[in-house]
Parts: structure tokens; C-alpha cells; sequence
């Protein structure tokens, strides 16, 4: 399944010094700190986590470094050094809602999906309406096999206000899993009604009216979905008669 436009996302901190630092120490931090911003606008992440790390050895302390750097660090697939910095920020500071939900997708790709609940819950207790860790955790359910319960989260989701590609998709795919083929179709048409150009949503919707039987529909979706580029489309059509 795709998670779509899930990515952890950068913050730039207003820069509050201790009072030990020298005035030159925090104009250095000042110019680095900008500069590692910068370098993620770029997007060369590993130049920006050379950066933050230089900010930490001047600046044990500074907690913004610590948490760019993690989503640098996730940029760059450096999950486990991403993990322990989150849970540094955690362990000095406590936890926010963009804390526990960058963890928790840390701990997502780490394939550690009850972790990663939990990280969710925790944001939810306090925020049941939060629209991306309602959506997330029926990703990880989704990933644990518990495809009624993800499909559960996204419907929250989107009776929350939900309305994007990727909690439409994520929910087709679900329901897919439980060969519940009709309703999958009639969730990816939403998904492409929002994006007309959605190849996996167009592919998966011909796959879909294929296991019903439809051939004409299934057809015209996989070609449309192979003129949209999507890899798998071309064979998938040479298996229907």
C-alpha cells in the first residue's frame, strides 16, 4: 500500500540561548541554525544533519537541533538515529502532538506498528479529531493485518473532514484485503475524482472490477492507468481476455 504525503516535517525554532553561552557561541548557532534550514529547502538532508550535529556540540542543549536533525535523519532512511532523537526530546522536554506523530511514523517505518499506535493514542487522548494520526494509525493497523479496524480509522478521518487522495486510497486498499471489491472501487473513484491523474488509484480500480468480473471497465481503468505511466498496468492487461 502507498502511504501517501506522509513525511515528517522540519520546524525552525525561534533561537532562545542559555545564558552560559558567549554572544559569539550564539551568533555561530544563530548562522548555523539558518543554514540548516537552508540545506532542507534544498532538500540535501545529509549536509543539513552534518549541520545540526555541529549546532549540538556547541549546544548540548538546543532542542530544535535535535528534532531537525531527526527528520533529516528520516530523509535519509536513518530511522534508528531519527528514533533516538525524538526519544532524547521526549525524555528532557515530554512529548508534543508533532513530537509523538513524527515518533510514531519513525516507528512505522521501523515496523513497529504497535509502538506506533500507542504514539498515535497518545496524540488522540488529547486531540481525538487529529486528522493525520487518525488517518496514520489505520495505516498501522492496516500493516499489523487488522484491516476492519484501519478501515474504522479512516472513516473517522473523514467524517473529521479528511477529504485527500491518500485516506481514500488507504481505505480502497483495505477494503481490497477483505475482497469487499465494490465498495474498494467505489472509495478509489473518490480518490480520483480529487486527483484524475492518480495512477495507483486508476490501476487499483481496474484491478478491483477485474476480481468482479467487469472486463470492459477493468480494461478501460488499466490502460488509462498504463497512458498514466504506472508500471504494473501494461501486464495486467494482457491477462484479461
Amino acid at each position: 500500500m502507498s502511504k501517501v504525503f506522509k513525511r515528517l516535517k522540519y520546524i525552525s525554532f525561534a533561537l532562545l540561548f542559555s545564558l552560559s553561552l558567549s554572544s559569539c557561541t550564539q551568533m555561530k548557532i544563530d548562522k548555523l541554525n539558518k543554514k540548516g534550514m537552508e540545506f532542507f529547502q534544498q532538500k540535501k538532508f545529509k549536509k543539513a544533519n552534518q549541520v545540526f550535529t555541529e549546532i549540538l556540540s556547541l549546544d548540548k542543549d538546543f532542542m530544535p537541533a535535535y528534532f531537525n536533525r531527526a527528520v533529516a535523519n528520516s530523509f535519509l532512511s536513518k530511522n534508528k538515529s531519527a528514533l533516538k532523537d525524538l526519544n532524547h526530546i521526549i525524555k528532557v522536554q515530554g512529548g508534543s502532538e508533532e513530537i509523538f506523530l513524527n515518533r510514531a511514523i519513525i516507528y512505522e517505518n521501523l515496523g513497529k506498528y504497535k509502538k506506533a499506535i500507542k504514539d498515535y493514542d497518545q496524540i488522540l487522548k488529547t486531540n481525538p479529531k487529529h486528522l493525520q494520526a487518525t488517518h496514520y494509525k489505520g495505516i498501522s493497523l492496516y500493516y499489523s493485518g487488522d484491516y476492519n479496524a484501519a478501515i474504522k480509522e479512516y472513516n473517522k478521518a473523514i467524517k473529521n473532514g479528511l477529504n485527500v487522495t491518500g485516506v481514500y486510497y488507504n481505505k480502497g486498499v483495505a477494503l481490497d484485503c477483505l475482497n469487499k471489491y465494490k465498495e474498494a472501487i467505489l472509495t478509489y473513484s473518490k480518490a480520483i475524482k480529487l486527483d484524475k491523474k492518480f495512477k495507483q488509484a486508476v490501476y487499483a480500480r481496474g484491478v478491483a472490477y477485474y476480481n468482479i468480473k467487469d472486463n470492459k471497465l477493468a480494461k478501460a481503468n488499466l490502460k488509462y492507468a498504463k497512458e498514466l505511466g504506472h508500471p504494473k498496468a501494461a501486464s495486467a492487461l494482457k491477462t484479461i481476455k
